[in-house]
This record gives C-alpha cells, sequence and structure tokens, in this order.
C-alpha cells in the first residue's frame, strides 16, 4: 500500500494533526472519530473483510492550531501554495523566492503580512519597489503545523486534493 495519512479536524473543522490510515482506522473503529472523506480508491484489506482508508477526520476535540511562530520559508511556500503572489506562476520550492513586499531597506520586517512567495524573475524586476501581490493573499494563516509540511509532499496526489480542501487559508480569495 502507498504511503498513506489521514488528516484529523478538530471540532470546529479545524486541522491539527496528521495521522497514520492505521491509527484512522482504529479511531473509526473505536467509535472515537467521524470519518468526513475516505480515500477514493485505496481500501485496507484483512484475510476476511475490506475496509476504506480514511483521509480525513474530524474528532471531537477543541484543541487550537493557531500559528504563533514567526514565518519559515517552506511555512510561507505552503501558504502561498507554491506560487508566485506577482505573476502566478505555480513552482517548485526550489525554483522560488521569499519577497519582502515591503523592502527591508524601507522598514520591512520578516512576518506573515510582509512575506510572499515569488518567482526569481519577478523578484529582481521588483527591486527596492512595493508591489501588491495579485496572486497571494499575505495574511497570518489561522492554522498550519509542521507535522502536515513534513507529510504533504509525500502523500499521493488524490490524499492532496482532498486535504487541499480542508487546509485553505481561510481569508484567501481566488486569483483573476
Amino acid at each position: 500500500m502507498k504511503r498513506l495519512f489521514c488528516l484529523v479536524l478538530n471540532r470546529a473543522f479545524m486541522p491539527f494533526d496528521v495521522v497514520s490510515w492505521q491509527k484512522a482506522i482504529t479511531l473509526e473503529w473505536l467509535g472515537r472519530c467521524l470519518v468526513i472523506e475516505y480515500h477514493p480508491t485505496e481500501v485496507a484489506r484483512s484475510p476476511s473483510q475490506e475496509f476504506p482508508v480514511p483521509v480525513v477526520v474530524r474528532v471531537s476535540s477543541i484543541r487550537s492550531t493557531t500559528v504563533m511562530d514567526k514565518p519559515t520559508r517552506m511555512m510561507i511556500y505552503y501558504r502561498d501554495n507554491f506560487r508566485c503572489g506577482y505573476c502566478g506562476k505555480t513552482l517548485r520550492d526550489h525554483e522560488l523566492t521569499i519577497d519582502h513586499i515591503v523592502p527591508k531597506s524601507l522598514g520591512g520586517t520578516w512576518s506573515w503580512e510582509n512575506l510572499v512567495t515569488s518567482c526569481v524573475q519577478c523578484n529582481r524586476a521588483k527591486r527596492q519597489e512595493i508591489w501588491v501581490p495579485r496572486y497571494a493573499e499575505p495574511v497570518k494563516p489561522r492554522f498550519l503545523f509542521t507535522k502536515y509540511l513534513k507529510i504533504a509532499r509525500s502523500v499521493d496526489i488524490e490524499t492532496q486534493e482532498v486535504w487541499r480542501r480542508y487546509l485553505a487559508c481561510p481569508h484567501r480569495k481566488a486569483a483573476p
């Protein structure tokens, strides 16, 4: 079976953990979670039964996932969906840079509200000017957790598509 993981949502439908598919099936069997979505193609097999594999579950916890830390490069990449905030190109992490909307030379800081993902070409063209990002909204997300960042790129495409619906930044507007 592929590397499968399950996104765990709290009572307010906010993500706060990622667990193995085995743990998710166990939580479901014990009645400790409500399965929101199953994997579209994968099933777990025992000698006598097949079980659908949960990819999103909800637990009754009210545990908070609020972001308290300063942003890291990878957190900004994930917040902006690996997309240049100025031209909209989607690139790999090694092809992107982090840009200060208000340049450091003009007093800009390393903060959620002043950082945006940028391609090298846009970052060079911008120089020391202040540009308003068109394809990203530089806001502090309500949640973003390190464990998810480590696992998200290793799961299959189907799981990423399902998770994306639950991980979208609540303040993000659709790009024109």
